[in-house]
């Protein structure tokens, strides 16, 4: 299988269709960083069903789509398209070329395409599994995933040689075993549940049927004698109904004729009241237009008070405005002569403003000639300081450099004269770790041969510590065994005793006895009395089932006492046995014998003292094994052992055998004997518990032999003891190596000091020019600096002068124009003034005016106010006589209602006894709808069925009440019935013969899939296990070749007595080095340890293709260089694809795309052919 080309659109920074076209043998990736170079790397992942979004480098999928760029949109779709060439037919499918697509809309949605089919991810895995190529497997290395490999992070290197060794299969059919496993224990225990709760219910559900038959016995005489009941009870209803219907007429007819003259005198009533309604609607008119000449009155009132509020308020408002004049006269003169003293002012002030406006302007320009000359000064004053300054910073890095140099020498000195000190020390530290290695070498020595001894006494009470567990693993399945079988008798006798206590499956009234304190308590009952060996119990109890609730009582009076109990408490009937009857009737023991048959009494246990009742019972009763002793039982009892028959001397009884039948007799002393085989039972189960606690001391006594903690500081002692060794050997090299450096280091020194003396000579020729120059400048800097001074001095006084004489021209500004506010406030005053006076003029001559309106219009309204009070006083008292008579006719028409009241009562009694009539006839359809409904309810028969029958017999009604009331007492002895315990019983019996298959299945299932784990874990070790002896053989010789053959490297179980879980720890020691961990190697030795381990694999299996991601990066040239010729080797078998910056790397891979981003965002790629160029060259 090769793999052919990789399309990429939308992907991360892949914003165009991109197709990479892959050589057959190497094809590197390069590109500055950030370009996008691992985002192919990425999309490989992706493409192939890589699940988390952490190895991706993203947070999201949507991140995965092209998210634009400042010249591009967004883009909506991310999709990749990887082709293999199915050469080798590795892929499980006929087609040549294979296309794995997978695509992510960032509305959510995504889908993955084979050979463009839509699929499911597990069909893409299922096509690359056990062909080396998944988003873990050793096909996809990136530089992180080599860190990994080294510190077997989450088991990496176990997971690779499972990739390698093709036991993924295995392992994923061991999990769905395991899966199934589980399930279908639960399964069996969820039936087993089901199977108890469904035996409790059959044993309760047999009982209640039998319970259930005999009521519908019951039920069927008491429907019979129901039905004549309510036949004779109709007899009687029909004649109290007629007498009720003729009384029920006669008072009818009465009610009506006082209903007639009751009508009649309403009508006339009507008519009276319409009358009084007229004279009342007149009443009220009267009284409306009295009302209204009221309101009248009330706002002439009201207007004439207005009037005169009005005529006073128009007299004050004419007297101010006279007084306003008469004061605005004298105002006016005073503003006009103000106005004129304040203009005269303002003319004067311009005047002196023009005077001292001229003399600022000559102070002006007497400044600006001072101002250049001072300019003049500073230009030269400045010039002067910088070339003094100038002259400074010479000087002071001239001085610097000398005193640098005086102190370098100073320092060389120093740290020559401490590196040879250094060197004698160091060369004593030499002899003296020297002879410390030797010592410590010599105590490694004796410290290993004493571990070889710790180590094989440590073997040998292993065994013995194996040997007795497998005994104890045997004792304590012995002891789950019995511990089984104890709580198979204790829930049997907790279920023996709850019947017991329960009294489950006998008659309320042996119930009611049992617990009856005013009874005798010691006498039992006929099932407690026998005991039967419970192959024959359900034989026996067939035959004994009439006889099993009987009370076996001393004498007649006992058994009276129980009758009379039951009697009062009206508890139903029981039956008694008299014991002394019994025994003074005995005949003794028959010894007749039946042929293929054995007597019952033979295999019944009963106390000497109901022997003979025993007998009674069961003196002609054989069991027999088969129906061959049936032909000639020669008028005896023959029962099967099983119960399936019963065969009397005319009779023959037989069928299936109910569940629970034979758990009924011998209750009590079953009980005691369970009793003394849990007891038995826990005897055996403390036996064992005590032996195992035996063995598990001896297990401890031989862990305490182990000396295990003896092992231990052994090898931690010769642990310690080799780091010591490597730590010596380590500090001799370094030093031997410091001793050389420090000898470079003194040479490098000198060499150093004498040009540094040499170069500083020249400096300090140029430090004393400096001074000389200084000396000079200084004095022509402090004759420029006295001459700035002077000019500064004269042009801040002319400054002086002009600041001053320009604050007092402002202060004249300022003055002039606040009295020019002034004269403009004065002028708006008097304008407003003069409008006032006009406008308060008009004012007083409109008041004048009305005024006279106001005196006329108040002197009408007093004349018409007088008017209507005349009239008001007449038609009050035409109202008070028509209000009168209203009155007197109200009166009359209350004595004719109190008449029709008198009547109306009268015809309420006869409707209140017309309503009893008809309650009774109700009472009489009641009582006949109730049994109706009780015959419907009862027994589905409608009362219309039944009433043209005639009765069946002359029987009174009390007569057959009465034994109606027997038969519903008979029904309420009974107690609760369930009416579908028949039909229930035999639908649980199906589903308790049903579930009983399924648990054979879920069984046998569980054993085949027990075996099938056990079968694959036995075939993916043995698989393992020679994956790894073969990939450990080439590890060790891909090492060598990557470093050297003094080098050695191995590949180690943690655990070999588990293959299926253990971890594989890799050894590297290259040639001088004895790291305690691969962590201690550099990071380019940790590089080609995971590379060889990765080339150690691949020898076993190649994948089809493998992508190194930057993996050399902390390779040096030397290094890569192997690195290199390793994958050209490899290459002949698999594709390599190459992420890389190195130049060494680029050179040997046949194909090269450039991944370059020459616009922001968006990645390119630029593909190069170097077999191409060569041939071009040559």
């Amino acid at each position: 299988m090769r793999l052919k080309s990789l399309e990429i659109k939308g992907f991360k920074s892949f914003a165009d269709k991109t197709i990479v076209n892959f050589d057959d043998n190497i094809t590197g990736i390069v590109g500055p960083n950030g370009c996008g170079k691992s985002n192919i790397v990425d999309s490989i992942r992706w493409v192939i069903g890589e699940q988390k979004i952490s190895h991706l480098r993203s947070e999201n999928l949507d991140s995965l789509v092209f998210n634009g760029s400042k010249t591009r949109s967004a883009s909506g779709l991310a999709e990749v398209s990887l082709t293999f060439e199915n050469t080798r037919n590795l892929l499980p499918t006929e087609f040549s070329t294979v296309t794995v697509t997978r695509k992510f809309y960032k509305s959510g949605e995504s889908e993955y395409r084979l050979n463009d089919v839509q699929c499911r991810l597990k069909d893409i895995q299922n096509l690359f599994m056990d062909t080396g190529i998944s988003t873990d497997s050793y096909a996809i290395i990136a530089l992180d995933m080599v860190d990994d490999l080294i510190k077997d992070k989450d088991n990496s290197r176990r997971k690779m040689l499972e990739q390698a060794a093709g036991i993924s299969i295995y392992k994923t059919r061991k999990k769905e075993a395991k899966s199934k496993l589980e399930a279908t224990e639960q399964d069996l225990a969820r039936i087993e549940d089901l199977l108890f709760e469904i035996n409790n219910q059959l044993k309760a559900l047999e009982s209640q049927a039998k319970k259930a038959e005999k009521y519908h016995e019951i039920k069927k005489e008491y429907r019979e004698i129901s039905i004549e009941l309510a036949k004779a009870s109709l007899e009687g209803f029909n004649l109290t109904y007629k007498e009720l219907n003729e009384q029920n007429d006669a008072e009818t007819d009465k009610k009506h004729k006082l209903e007639a003259e009751i009508g009649t005198r309403e009508a006339e009533l009507e008519q009276e009241k319409l009358a009084f309604v007229e004279k009342e609607r007149q009443l009220q008119n009267m009284q409306h237009a009295f009302n209204e000449m009221l309101q009248t009155v009330r706002s002439k009132e009201n207007d004439k008070n207005l009037s005169a509020q009005r005529l006073e308020h128009l007299q004050e408002k004419e007297g101010s405005l006279k007084e306003f004049l008469l004061k605005a006269e004298g105002q006016l003169k005073g503003i006009e002569e103000s106005i004129g003293f304040t203009s005269q002012q303002v003319q004067d002030e311009e005047k002196s403003l023009e005077l001292l406006s001229e003399l600022l302007a000559q102070l002006n320009n007497e400044v600006n000639a001072k101002r250049e000359v001072l300019d003049e000064k500073r230009r030269m004053l400045d010039n002067l300081r910088n070339e003094y300054q100038q002259i400074q910073r010479n000087q002071f890095d001239a001085e610097k450099k000398v005193a640098v140099a005086d102190t370098s020498v100073q320092n060389l000195q120093r740290v020559i004269h401490q590196i040879e000190e250094e060197r004698i020390q160091r060369e004593e530290q030499r002899n003296h770790l020297d002879s410390d290695r030797i010592l410590k070498e010599k105590e490694l020595g004796i410290k290993r041969v004493d571990l070889e001894q710790l180590q094989q006494h440590q073997e040998n009470t292993k065994e013995q510590i194996l040997q007795t567990q497998a005994l104890l693993d045997g004792l304590r399945n012995n002891l789950a065994d019995e511990n089984r079988k104890l709580d198979a008798k204790k829930n049997e006798h907790d279920l023996l005793k709850s019947m017991i206590d329960s009294m489950e499956g006998y008659p309320d009234s042996v119930k009611f006895l049992h617990n009856n304190n005013n009874w005798n308590h010691s006498s039992p009952i006929l099932s407690d009395v026998l005991y039967v060996n419970e192959e024959y119990r359900t034989a026996l109890e067939n035959v004994l089932e009439p006889y099993l609730s009987y009370y076996v009582v001393n004498d007649l009076q006992e058994g009276l006492q129980a009758v009379h109990l039951l009697d009062e408490n009206k508890k139903g009937k029981a039956n008694f046995f008299l014991l002394d009857k019994v025994n003074d009737g005995a005949a003794g023991i028959s010894s007749h014998q039946l042929e293929g048959a054995i007597p019952a009494l033979s295999v019944v246990e009963v106390d000497e003292k109901y022997r003979m009742l025993a007998e009674h019972l069961l003196g002609n009763v054989f069991i027999a094994d088969s129906e061959d002793a049936l032909q000639n039982s020669n008028g005896f009892v023959v029962i099967e052992k099983h119960g399936k028959y019963v065969k009397g001397k005319y009779s023959l009884t037989g069928g299936s055998v109910g569940l629970i039948e034979g758990k009924k007799i011998g209750r009590a002393k079953n009980l005691e004997k369970l009793q003394d085989e849990i007891a038995a039972q826990d005897a055996i189960v403390e036996a064992l518990r005590a032996e195992i606690q035996a063995r598990h001391n001896e297990v401890i006594a031989f862990n305490e032999d182990l000396r295990e903690t003896a092992v231990r500081e052994t090898e931690r002692e010769i642990q310690q003891l080799t780091n010591e060794t490597f730590s010596l050997h380590n500090k001799l090299e370094n030093l031997h190596s410091m001793q050389t450096n420090s000898q470079h280091r003194l040479e490098e020194l000198n060499l150093q000091m004498q040009q540094t003396l040499s170069s500083v000579e020249g400096v300090r020729n140029q430090l004393t020019e400096y001074n000389e120059q200084l000396q000079a400048n200084s004095a022509k800097l402090a004759e420029a600096d006295e001459a700035f001074k002077v000019t500064e001095a004269d042009y801040n006084e002319a400054t002086r002068q002009y600041n001053e004489f320009n604050l007092n021209v402002t202060k004249q500004q300022s003055k002039i124009s606040g009295l020019r506010q002034e004269l403009d406030f004065k002028n708006n005053q008097l304008s407003d003034l003069r409008q006032q006076i006009e406008n308060n003029t008009n004012q007083l001559a409109d008041t004048g005016s009305n005024i006279e309106q106001s005196a006329q219009s108040l002197k009408d309204i007093e004349e018409a106010l007088l008017e209507l009070m005349r009239r008001k006083d007449e038609e009050e008292q035409s109202l008070n006589e028509a209000d009168q008579a209203y009155y007197n006719f109200r009166n009359q028409l209350s004595e004719k209602e109190s008449a029709i009241r008198h009547q109306v009562k009268e015809k309420e009694q006869i409707e209140y006894l017309l309503a009893a009539i008809k309650d009774k006839l109700n009472e009489l359809k009641l009582q006949l709808a109730g049994m109706k409904e009780r015959l419907n309810v009862e027994f589905r028969i409608n009362l219309e069925d039944i009433l043209g029958e005639a009765r069946t017999g002359e029987i009174a009604v009390e007569e057959l009440q009465e034994k109606a009331d027997r038969m519903k007492k008979r029904l309420e002895n009974l107690g609760e019935v369930n009416p579908t315990a028949i039909e229930a019983f035999t639908e649980m019996k199906k589903r308790y013969d049903f579930i009983v298959e399924q648990k054979t299945d879920l069984v046998n299932a569980k054993d085949s899939l027990l075996k099938t784990i056990e079968e694959v874990e036995a075939t993916a070790n043995q698989k393992f296990l020679e994956t790894f002896n073969q990939v450990r053989e080439n590890f060790q010789k891909v090492f060598k070749t990557l470093f050297t053959e003094d080098d050695q490297a191995d590949l180690v179980l943690e655990d070999p007595e588990n293959l299926a879980d253990s971890g594989i720890d890799v050894i590297a020691k290259p040639k001088g080095k004895r790291p305690s961990s691969l962590t201690q190697l550099s990071g380019g030795e940790r590089t080609l340890t995971a590379t060889a381990l990765l080339f150690a694999i691949y020898l076993i299996k190649p994948a089809p293709f493998c992508i190194l991601d930057e993996v050399d990066a902390p390779l040096d040239d030397a290094n890569v260089g192997k690195f290199t010729n390793m994958i050209r080797q490899f290459s002949d078998n698999s594709q390599f694809i190459i992420v890389t910056h190195n130049k060494m790397t680029m050179s040997t891979v046949d194909v090269i795309y450039g991944v370059t981003m020459q616009e922001p965002g968006v990645s390119k790629l630029v593909p190069v052919d170097f077999r191409n160029l060569q041939q071009n060259q040559n």
